[in-house]
């Protein structure tokens, strides 16, 4: 993070590697699968380049990406809602942010988590969105992605195992 911000544009784009998936689950959340979401990720990494100097924590990177990412789909959703004419209630809406300390801690276990999300692959990224974010079922996901629903399985299974090892929690 901070090669990056000096500058070396191989540590930033070690950076959109390591994230893309995150921002493009956080995208499609709130505008769907598809080109938008596509476009929605490309204005995120143009718009941390530019800010990227703005960051003075390093390791809140994943949490201040992930709003960058949030507020663009918003604005993309903002923007397309009288084209689309969706109603009110279709745009997802993210609940009333706690107040206090409590906040604090959401936002370090958001990050976390986001970091932890990060260092998986970009197909496993994709396979944990679809799954629990979109509630697409495993044999439609295999369907998708041209696998197996098995190994769509073993593949949700190792993630969630490897989660788990990254922010140090016991299984249930």
């Amino acid at each position: 993070m901070v090669a990056a911000q000096d500058g070396d544009r191989e540590a930033f784009a070690d950076l959109v590697r390591k994230y893309t998936g995150v921002v493009r689950a956080l995208a499609a959340a709130r505008v769907g699968w598809g080109p938008v979401a596509d476009d929605v990720v490309q204005d995120v990494f143009l718009l941390a380049l530019r800010r990227l100097d703005s960051v003075s924590e390093p390791e809140r990177f994943a949490g201040w990406i992930s709003r960058i990412a949030v507020n663009r789909a918003r604005e993309v959703l903002r923007r397309e809602a009288p084209r689309r004419a969706a109603s009110l209630d279709q745009i997802p809406v993210e609940p009333t942010a706690a107040v206090g300390p409590d906040r604090l801690e959401i936002e370090d276990e958001v990050s976390r988590m986001l970091t932890a999300i990060g260092t998986l692959d970009q197909k496993t990224q994709l396979v944990l969105t679809l799954r629990f974010r979109e509630d697409v079922a495993v044999k439609d996901i295999a369907e998708r992605l041209g696998d197996q629903p098995p190994a769509v399985s073993m593949r949700i299974t190792r993630a969630l195992r490897r989660l788990r090892d990254l922010l140090g929690e016991a299984p249930q």
